[in-house]
């Protein structure tokens, strides 16, 4: 795996040879993820049409015995994603890649990782059942076989991604929420399943409750903690791998293995019967034991988030100071802020709360291009890239001064 660092600067050279080193730079380091020269490229496209006849072929199935159940099921749980998603892209999250890596990683999780798990979790209670007693393998199966397979699944799709294109991971961030998308999509179409099967062996003639149902245990009380959690700590473990190529590799696939331990970990807590006998069998003892559980897996990716965010504005905050000098591109407070997206939530709330709705949607829109701006100069530089983010930061800084000019008289 390829260490991401920023590309080096280039020696005293003529003009010419200057401009041709900046191209072949630009071009090294822009890296779509169209890669059809890679193997990365192509292994995953052939998994992501296995995984797509597969699992249309269940879908089928369902929507031929059950279609209302199935139509409603697709439309809750696409709209559930939606929430996460927009979720993401209120933190600025989403602006560290192009739509294709969250898209790509999305299927991976929802269409190539379960396709290939299920087999496998399969195979692995079948094992426990003959090896210790089939009572073992339904109560102990779920936590032996998820973690295995599943964590590792979805972890090869944004290794794959790494491969695909190296260069377009340059923070620790940027791996963390490509694997929290790939857990996202692992976790959306396998509610769908599991809903479109409550509906089909629901002992009423009722395909709606069997959807709600499932939204409110699987979507409401399961989803903030569970395989978008345990996806981004896996993959918090490829980003220490990437971003810290200074330590030796040993150290580095050390500090992977313990991070994809830990998700294993919390997957396993998750999936096993621990703490049941502790919550009568009601609707209401489900809730609390999900809770129970879930909050410690929430709070243990809250922390990883944490550190990588801190990573991030680090890096972002020196190519900023290196790449953009610029006061009326980037103040001293947005400087600050850049990496911390909550940080960033909080001024264009307080922001929104001084001047308007209108101030605040202008001052997102200010600290995203601010974003791009940064990310693009550490890897083309400042030039014809980044001309059009210049102007629409100077653009969006000077409709909020005019915004803000009866009240105020400087700019934000």
């Amino acid at each position: 795996m390829t260490p991401v660092a920023v590309p080096p600067a280039p020696s005293a050279a003529s003009p010419a040879e200057s401009s041709a080193l900046a191209r072949l730079q630009a071009f090294e380091a822009e890296e779509p993820f169209f890669q059809p020269r890679r193997a990365a490229f192509w292994l995953m496209v052939a998994l992501l049409l296995l995984g797509l006849w597969s699992m249309g072929q269940l879908y089928l199935s369902g929507l031929r015995v059950v279609p209302v159940a199935a139509l409603l099921a697709t439309l809750a749980w696409a709209l559930y994603a939606r929430l996460f998603m927009a979720a993401f892209g209120a933190m600025d999250l989403l602006a560290q890649h192009r739509p294709a890596a969250y898209g790509l990683a999305f299927a991976w999780g929802g269409l190539a990782a379960p396709t290939l798990a299920a087999p496998a979790n399969r195979a692995i209670q079948s094992l426990a059942a003959k090896q210790v007693s089939p009572e073992f393998a339904a109560t102990w199966g779920p936590a032996l076989a998820g973690p295995i397979t599943e964590e590792f699944l979805k972890l090869a799709g944004v290794l794959l991604l790494v491969q695909m294109a190296r260069r377009q991971f340059r923070t620790e961030l940027s791996v963390l929420i490509v694997g929290a998308m790939a857990g996202l999509g692992f976790q959306v179409v396998e509610n769908l399943a599991y809903t479109v099967r409550a509906a089909i062996n629901f002992p009423l003639e009722n395909q709606v409750y069997p959807v709600l149902w499932n939204l409110l245990s699987r979507g409401v009380l399961s989803g903030p903690w569970t395989h978008a959690a345990f996806s981004a700590v896996a993959a918090y473990g490829v980003a220490w791998y990437l971003r810290h190529p200074a330590r030796s590799r040993w150290v580095r696939a050390g500090m992977a293995g313990a991070f994809f331990a830990l998700a294993w970990a919390m997957h396993f807590l998750w999936n096993s019967p621990w703490l049941e006998s502790w919550f009568p069998n009601s609707n209401l003892g489900v809730s609390l034991l999900m809770v129970t559980k879930g909050l410690p897996l929430l709070l243990a990716a809250v922390l990883i988030w944490r550190a990588a965010t801190r990573e991030t504005g680090a890096y972002l905050h020196a190519q900023a100071e290196a790449l953009v000098p610029e006061r009326d591109l980037l103040a001293d407070d947005e400087r600050e802020r850049l990496g911390d997206p909550l940080e960033r939530m909080r001024a264009r709330r307080a922001l929104g709360r001084q001047y308007g709705r209108r101030a605040l949607r202008l001052k997102r829109r200010l600290q995203r291009e601010q974003l791009r701006l940064v990310l693009k100069a550490s890897i083309y530089g400042r030039g014809r890239r980044t001309l059009k983010n210049e102007r629409r930061i100077r653009r969006l800084r000077e409709t909020l001064g005019v915004l803000m000019e009866p009240r105020v008289g400087h700019l934000p």
